[in-house]
């Protein structure tokens, strides 16, 4: 870098501060989302939930609810996708926002977290079926748009049934 770019990048850059945000589009978003400039909760901070959405038992008022279904039972010798909704939810929150896409889903939809799907058995998928079935048939009728996360390859016949 020549000592001319140096030299604009300090004019331009000096005397912000960490809450300042240069780029237009991204300022209208963080104003939409964070509260007040530099009062957005750290993302390691806090109950993890999807993409940092709010919790919630209620779909009541959703566009759209997300919901964990940590079961693995229909594959063998590759178990461990019954721990996706809760890695996912770990997972160190910078957003919700894309910047290629230049969209953040919580400024233009009402989204939440609604928690995951139980199961009467872990080790039988018959029941597990049932479960899953039941509970998006639950929520299917209730109006939002589901977000299935988690799961293996089973967990799609019954919440296909419960919601076609």
């Amino acid at each position: 870098m020549d000592e001319s770019e140096l030299e604009r990048l300090r004019a331009r850059y000096a005397d912000t501060q960490s809450d300042d945000i240069h780029d237009p589009h991204f300022k209208a978003v963080a104003e939409k989302l964070f509260e007040a400039p530099g009062k957005r909760p750290p993302p390691f901070a806090g109950m993890p939930t999807f993409l940092d959405f709010p919790h919630t038992e209620s779909v009541d008022g959703l566009d759209v609810g997300i919901i964990g279904v940590p079961m693995d039972l229909g594959v063998t010798n590759r178990n461990g996708a019954r721990f996706g909704p809760r890695a996912l939810r770990t997972i160190e929150r910078v957003g919700p926002y894309n910047h290629a896409l230049r969209f953040a889903p919580s400024a233009v939809a009402r989204i939440a977290d609604i928690g995951d799907v139980s199961f009467r058995s872990r080790f039988d998928l018959n029941k597990s079926i049932e479960d899953i079935e039941a509970r998006f048939s639950e929520l299917g009728a209730l109006g939002p748009r589901l977000l299935a996360v988690g799961g293996d390859h089973s967990i799609t016949h019954p919440i296909m049934n419960a919601l076609s």
